[in-house]
């Protein structure tokens, strides 16, 4: 029993009900406030009593101590009440017992002793309804308890101890209740209180750190370089390593960049720009062994893109089952919204698509399949729309259909004499997060695929042929403000940037799926 003692006035009460027998262990536990595996090995102490005594279950006395007596009227208490109210005549409200207590002992020697008295004078003060001492604020204007009330809610903890002290300060008159709440000293107790006396809640106002262009200029500097590294395989910066850690990247960041950078400043850059550890399907780093030659041919190509000149993203959308689609849509909160599991789907749609990243303008067309003839289908539209043109180039992933031979073959029997001279840009392997038409998709996906529940194939293709058609005509009519984030809901600017991820994992959902 020694592990679950409790004090021994819980358990006098615990003796009493278990003797009348009115209380179940449960409810003792709960009404005492401790725990019912405590109370049941109580209990069950107290069985093994009176079974051991009997003879002694009569007897209160033997088996708990009886109920507390009230106190009785002796003549010494008598005299205690006669000559309190004298006392207290010439102390100041909120007096504390002891200085009371030494002059009741100059008239009585024989009177209470300090600590018996110091017990009755509170009960006579709490029931006579004596004022106590004064509180340490008076008032708080209206004002400032909405701004008190907003701090004690806030996740500073300078603004919530601020906060708990004024109002606190508002409702007691004890510096030590204070203190133990905000767990702050006595001295920064006063100084806040005798601050805000003086001067108001404006006192507390945090002077606010100017960020300086050049700052802003040098961590989007770093953020920048930090990303090209991380979508580097760390092979290439001859670490022995598949995938980069924070530490890796601090410390080839600082060789190949001459510059320092802390573990804590790397982690915060990587969280700023959205990249997390997990486990995903998502590859943000390339293992091609010419990642950066192929990058920087795709830079080059557009550094010089001139007016005659297009570059194009190419990639397939799909394959996509028309059926009920699931998403985010604003609902009640306690409105049903569930996607059938299993459903048979009405068609399959497969859009191959090319974005000319000078103009922002999709040239789409539907495909039942992913493969090279398809892929020389949208070559020969490219070639026929923009015939004008002197040289065109053609940027997709490293997949096999884009790689092939008879591709291949084809684009260089076109370029024996015939414009626009076609130039293929393929991106390093396992870098589709830097296909720039992936946005598009993703854009696409957030506006007419989910939530959807076309009636057939056809209308899911009028939908997409619809969302492209203002998507072009928008860019057509503002030229300057092509790649907003805003329009269509892309994930990210319609450009290449080696530092961005364009295929958005989320707005995807749904697509590669029957």
């Amino acid at each position: 029993m020694r592990r679950h003692q409790i004090p021994q006035k819980q358990i006098d009460i615990m003796r009493r009900q278990f003797i009348r027998g009115d209380e179940t262990g449960y409810r003792i536990a709960k009404k005492l406030g401790i725990s019912t595996v405590t109370s049941w090995r109580y209990m069950t102490e107290f069985k093994r009593i009176k079974a051991a005594y009997p003879e002694k279950l009569n007897n209160m006395k033997f088996f708990m101590p009886e109920e507390p007596k009230q106190h009785r009227m002796t003549p010494l208490y008598v005299q205690f009440l006669s000559v309190l109210p004298r006392l207290l005549a010439d102390e100041v409200p909120g007096v504390k017992a002891k200085p009371v207590w030494r002059k009741y002992r100059k008239l009585y020697p024989e009177g209470y002793a300090y600590l018996p008295f110091t017990e009755l004078f509170y009960i006579w003060i709490k029931e006579n309804h004596v004022p106590g001492k004064p509180k340490i604020i008076q008032s708080l204007p209206e004002k400032d308890l909405k701004v008190l009330k907003k701090w004690k809610h806030s996740a500073i903890r300078r603004n919530w101890q601020i906060a708990t002290t004024l109002l606190m300060a508002l409702e007691t008159s004890c510096y030590k209740d204070i203190t133990d709440k905000t767990e702050a000293t006595f001295q920064t107790i006063k100084s806040w209180i005798s601050t805000y006396e003086e001067k108001g809640l404006s006192a507390f106002a945090l002077p606010k750190h100017k960020i300086f262009p050049t700052v802003i200029k040098r961590m989007n500097s770093r953020a920048g370089k930090v990303i090209k590294l991380l979508h580097e395989s760390p092979k290439m910066h001859g670490l022995n390593r598949t995938s980069w850690t924070i530490t890796a990247l601090a410390e080839t960041y600082e060789k190949v960049y001459a510059e320092k950078i802390s573990w804590g400043q790397t982690s915060y850059t990587l969280k700023q720009n959205g990249y997390r550890f997990k486990k995903s399907r998502d590859m943000l780093t390339s293992q091609d062994p010419k990642f950066r030659e192929k990058i920087n041919k795709l830079q080059n190509a557009l550094r010089r893109l001139k007016k005659d000149e297009k570059f194009f993203s190419i990639d397939e959308y799909g394959p996509v089952g028309v059926k009920i689609k699931g998403g985010r849509m604003l609902k009640k909160k306690n409105e049903d919204y569930q996607i059938p599991d299993k459903q048979k789907h009405k068609g399959v749609v497969i859009c191959t698509a090319a974005l000319e990243l000078s103009t922002n303008q999709v040239t789409h067309f539907y495909s039942t399949r992913k493969n090279t003839f398809e892929t020389m289908k949208l070559v020969e539209m490219l070639i026929s729309e923009y015939s004008d043109q002197k040289r065109i180039f053609l940027c997709w992933d490293n997949v096999s259909w884009h790689r092939s031979n008879i591709l291949l073959g084809f684009i260089k029997e076109h370029n024996n004499g015939s414009r626009p001279l076609v130039v293929p840009m393929p991106l390093p392997s396992s870098a589709q997060f830097l296909n720039v038409i992936e946005s598009v998709f993703g854009g696409l996906a957030r506006a007419v695929i989910h939530n959807s529940n076309y009636d057939g194939l056809e209308d899911c293709k009028a939908a997409i042929d619809r969302h492209f058609m203002e998507r072009n005509e928008y860019f057509r009519n503002h030229p300057k403000r092509a790649g907003n984030k805003i329009w269509g809901k892309e994930p990210v600017a319609p450009r290449f940037c080696e530092t961005q991820k364009c295929r958005d994992r989320r707005a995807m959902r749904g697509a590669d799926q029957k």
